[in-house]
C-alpha cells in the first residue's frame, strides 16, 4: 500500500520538476548552495557565540565585549540572506528566459531582465529588513513577483516580434516600472508579517490543545515547502507566549505544581516537529549520510552541524525542499508524529512539558533535555521521536538517490 502512494507521488514529483519554470528554478537553487553553505555557518557562528545570550558564553560562564561586531556581523549576515534571493531570482531569469525565447525562435541578451529581476529581489530585503525580523523572508513572494516578470518580458519581446533593442527605451521602461510596482507592494506589507511574528495569534487557547497543535504541526511544513516565512513564535520567540509563561509562574510557585496549559507550541512543536528545523529534517539529514551517492552524502555532511542546531537551509537549497512535492509528504509526516507522540506523553503524564527558558542556540534535539522537569524522560522521548521521523524519511531519501543515479 505504502509503495503504491509513493509511487504516484514520485510520477506527480517527476511531472512537476520538469516543467520549465520548476526545473530551472531548481537549477538556480542548486547554484547558490556553496553560498547558502557559507551563510549558514556564519549565522551559526552568532547564534553559539556572539549573539547576547548565546549558548557557549552561557555554558562556560564567558563575557565577550562584542556588542557593536556582533551587530555588524548580524547586519552582514541578514544582507547575506538577502543577496542570495536576488542570485536565486537572477539565475532563475537567466536560465528561464534562454530556454523560453530559444523556444518561441527569438535571440536576445537577458542581461537586462537579469539585472531587473536581481534589483526586484534585493529591494525586498531594503523593503523588510529591520533588526527584529530574524531574516524572515517570504521566498514565495520574490519568486511570483520575479516569475510574473518573466512572463512580461516573455510577452514583450513576441508582442514586439524580437525586434526591439535589448537595452532600448522600450525594454529600459519595462525594467522601471517593473521594479516601481515590486517596490510599491512591498511598501503594502504589513510589519507584523515582514517580522513573522503572531505572538497574539498563538497565545490562543486553540493552541494549548492537541487538535490545534496537530494542524500546526500539518501546515507549517506545508507553508515551509510553498516558500513562506515560518512564524518566529515557533522557534526564537516561543518562550514569549502566554501560555508558556503561566506555566513557568505555575512552577516559580510551587516546583511540581499543575500546569495552566501543558500542552503548548513550546512544549510541543519546538521540541518535536522542529528537530532540525520545519519538519524535523535533522532526520533527512542522518538518513542523507547513509546513501551511497556521493552528492547526496556530502549535502548530509555539509548539514549536519546546522541540522543539530535546527537550520535546514542547505537542504532547503540542495535538495530542494521548496516546492517540492516528494518531500512535503514526509516533512509533513515526521513534524506530526512528533507532535502526536509528545502531546500522548504530556497528556497521560509520562512527561512533563518543558518550562524553562534556554540559552538562544540550544538546539531542539536537547531543549526538553534542559527545560523539563523530567529531562531524563524528555530525552528519552526526543530520541524516540528521532528514530521515527529517520524512518519516516528513510524511503524517500533513497527515492531521492534513484533519481540521483538516474540524472
Amino acid at each position: 500500500m505504502f509503495s503504491k502512494y509513493l509511487t504516484k507521488i514520485v510520477a506527480l514529483d517527476n511531472k512537476w520538476v520538469k516543467k520549465l519554470p520548476v526545473e530551472t528554478l531548481f537549477t538556480a537553487f542548486q547554484k547558490v548552495v556553496p553560498l547558502v553553505i557559507i551563510n549558514v555557518y556564519l549565522h551559526l557562528l552568532i547564534k553559539l557565540f556572539f549573539d547576547p545570550s548565546a549558548i557557549v558564553p552561557a555554558i562556560f560562564h564567558i563575557r565577550l565585549k562584542h556588542l557593536f561586531f556582533a551587530q555588524n556581523l548580524q547586519f552582514l549576515t541578514s544582507a547575506f540572506d538577502y543577496l542570495i534571493l536576488a542570485f536565486v531570482a537572477a539565475l532563475w531569469t537567466k536560465g528561464y528566459l534562454e530556454a523560453k525565447l530559444d523556444d518561441l525562435g527569438h535571440t536576445k541578451d537577458e542581461l537586462l531582465p537579469v539585472l531587473a529581476n536581481f534589483a526586484l529581489a534585493l529591494s525586498y530585503g531594503f523593503a523588510t529588513y529591520t533588526y527584529a525580523n530574524q531574516s524572515a523572508i517570504y521566498l514565495i513572494g520574490v519568486l511570483f513577483l520575479t516569475y510574473l516578470s518573466n512572463l512580461s518580458y516573455v510577452y514583450l519581446t513576441k508582442w514586439t516580434k524580437g525586434k526591439l533593442n535589448d537595452f532600448g527605451f522600450a525594454y529600459l521602461f519595462w525594467a522601471a516600472t517593473i521594479l516601481a510596482l515590486s517596490t510599491f507592494l512591498y511598501s503594502l506589507i504589513p510589519s507584523q508579517v515582514s517580522q513573522a511574528s503572531f505572538n497574539a495569534l498563538f497565545s490562543m487557547d486553540f493552541f494549548s490543545h492537541w487538535y490545534g497543535l496537530v494542524l500546526t504541526a500539518i501546515f507549517t511544513p506545508i507553508a515551509f515547502v510553498l516558500g513562506f516565512a515560518i512564524p518566529t513564535d515557533l522557534t526564537v520567540s516561543a518562550t514569549d507566549l502566554s501560555q508558556v509563561n503561566a506555566n513557568l509562574n505555575a512552577v516559580y510557585q510551587a516546583v511540581m505544581a499543575q500546569l495552566p496549559h501543558p500542552q503548548n507550541p513550546y512544549s510541543v512543536l519546538t521540541t518535536s516537529a522542529l528537530i532540525g528545523g520545519v519538519g524535523s529534517t535533522l532526520a533527512l539529514t542522518i538518513c542523507l549520510l547513509f546513501l551511497k551517492r556521493q552528492k547526496l552524502r556530502r549535502l548530509g555532511l555539509w548539514s549536519l552541524v546546522p541540522a543539530v542546531f535546527d537550520s535546514n537551509k542547505i537542504l532547503a537549497y540542495g535538495l530542494p525542499l521548496f516546492f517540492r512535492p516528494l518531500m512535503l509528504l514526509p516533512m509533513v509526516l515526521a513534524s506530526t508524529y512528533g507532535t502526536v507522540v509528545t502531546s500522548l506523553l504530556i497528556k497521560f503524564d509520562f512527561l512533563r512539558p518543558t518550562v524553562f527558558s534556554v540559552p538562544i542556540g540550544t538546539p531542539h534535539l536537547l531543549l526538553a533535555f534542559f527545560a523539563s522537569q523530567t529531562p531524563l524522560d524528555a530525552l528519552l522521548a526526543t530520541v524516540l521521536i528521532l528514530i521515527g521521523a529517520i524512518l519516516i524519511y528513510w524511503p524517500f531519501a533513497k527515492q531521492l538517490e534513484k533519481e540521483e543515479a538516474n540524472a
